[in-house]
């Protein structure tokens, strides 16, 4: 058995223990426990106790009590058998001094008044000084002895009234704002001690940081983007308007009237506010509008999921897209119908060089035919046009000079091919533009 108290750590003279037996604690930890805290468990075993029992602690010598259903369960403060029972704290005494002493620290006293013994007028004043709740005792600090409890320690700091420190006028503001006055003792004393922290916004300090943060995450506002994108960072804004100007400046907030209202809607990213503004506000947007917001916030969301993917986040067939684009784009601006012919030819006919003789053999052909493949390209391009629209690559290709056209629809295969354009040469051969 240790020497010292498994709770504050100083000598063990007299312990406190219930039925469980453990006998590691001093008996004013277990009353200020059980008075304070309103916690009737055993501080090792964490038993429920009832009942417990307050003996001077002798090693092995200390008298024990192996059944508490032997003690008496229906008594009153005072004198019972050969035991004093105290009952704010359901608890056994066999020393009447210690049962004294530990029912004075449980009641409202002034602990002034209670160390003036050598005045003659001492008995008297204490017979006077009991006070019903802690405001009487509050007024009575400070109208005697001009004295003042710190509120926030008597809420939050767990010890018996006589235990509170108490700060003339000057000395608790200085207890409150460094936590360095006379009456809070040395460095070591304070133990880390550095004042309540206080909350900027409404100026009001508290007991501990638990409490503070309480206080920020109910009265006030944090943003949930900035917490998900740095955790265990906190920022706090005073009310929902200072927050509103933050999603407007750092995120992407939903200006609708209805949205404003309801609050809080607000967006990481520019494409999700769009598809936020397609499905929720798309009625004042056309279907085609809608449509491309839809699929814009869908290509971003797939982009980057490629296998080869470049330092910008596109997959290789991405960058083939781009580079088609690109190129029919240049061919739109730099297209003359008059300076030059250009041939459109199917998949299969430049696959391999069996299927560049098939060409060969089908231009021949066709210059003999002559007025019948011209009549069918006419038709093809026509379709082309409706289909695929007048800025098409096919149908940009065939709004050239009837001379040329001519001379073009000659040399395309017939109708029967009809494979999808995959790539367009210049007139003469050997420059390929792209695949």
């Amino acid at each position: 058995m240790d020497d010292c108290c498994a709770v504050c750590a100083e000598p063990l003279e007299w312990l406190a223990y219930g039925p469980c037996l453990h006998r590691e604690v001093c008996s004013t930890c277990v009353a200020r426990l059980r008075f304070i805290c309103d916690d009737r468990r055993c501080c090792i075993c964490k038993t429920q106790c009832n009942l417990v029992f307050v003996t001077k602690a002798l090693g092995d010598y200390t008298r024990m009590i192996n059944d508490f259903s032997a003690l008496p369960s229906e008594v009153r403060e005072g004198k019972v058998g050969s035991y004093w029972y105290h009952e704010d704290t359901n608890a056994f005494f066999d020393d009447v001094d210690h049962y004294k002493m530990i029912k004075a620290m449980c009641r409202l006293s002034c602990s002034v008044c209670d160390k003036m013994e050598e005045q003659p007028q001492d008995a008297a004043s204490r017979r006077r000084a009991k006070f019903r709740n802690i405001g009487q005792l509050k007024g009575h600090l400070f109208h005697r002895h001009k004295l003042h409890m710190c509120g926030l320690c008597l809420e939050g700091r767990k010890v018996f009234i006589c235990e509170q420190k108490l700060y003339t006028r000057a000395q608790l503001n200085q207890h409150i704002s460094t936590g360095d006055s006379e009456v809070d003792g040395s460095e070591s004393e304070r133990g880390g001690f550095m004042g309540h922290p206080m909350c900027e916004f409404c100026r009001t300090p508290f007991y501990g940081d638990n409490e503070l943060y309480m206080h920020m995450s109910t009265e006030h506002y944090t943003c949930h983007i900035c917490q998900r994108q740095h955790p265990g960072q906190y920022e706090y804004y005073k009310n929902y308007d200072d927050l509103e100007i933050h999603f407007r400046q750092e995120h992407f907030l939903c200006e609708d009237e209805a949205c404003l209202a309801k609050k809080f809607v607000v967006f990481q990213s520019e494409s999700e506010m769009k598809r936020h503004n397609a499905i929720e506000h798309g009625g004042r947007m056309s279907r085609s509008k809608r449509n491309a917001a839809l699929q814009a916030y869908s290509s971003v969301n797939k982009k980057g999921k490629g296998k080869s993917v470049d330092g910008r986040g596109s997959n290789s067939t991405e960058k083939l897209a781009d580079s088609f684009l690109s190129t029919v784009h240049q061919l739109q601006a730099s297209y003359k119908s008059s300076e030059e012919k250009v041939e459109v030819l199917s998949r299969g006919d430049y696959r391999s060089d069996r299927g560049k003789l098939k060409i060969e053999q089908r231009i021949d052909t066709n210059s003999e035919d002559g007025g019948g493949g011209n009549k069918q390209r006419k038709k093809t391009s026509k379709f082309l046009r409706v289909r695929l629209g007048d800025g098409s690559v096919s149908a940009l290709l065939d709004q050239s000079d009837p001379a040329t056209t001519e001379n073009s629809e000659a040399n395309k295969d017939d109708s029967s091919g009809g494979l999808p354009v995959r790539g367009v040469w210049r007139n003469g051969g050997g420059h390929k533009l792209f695949s």
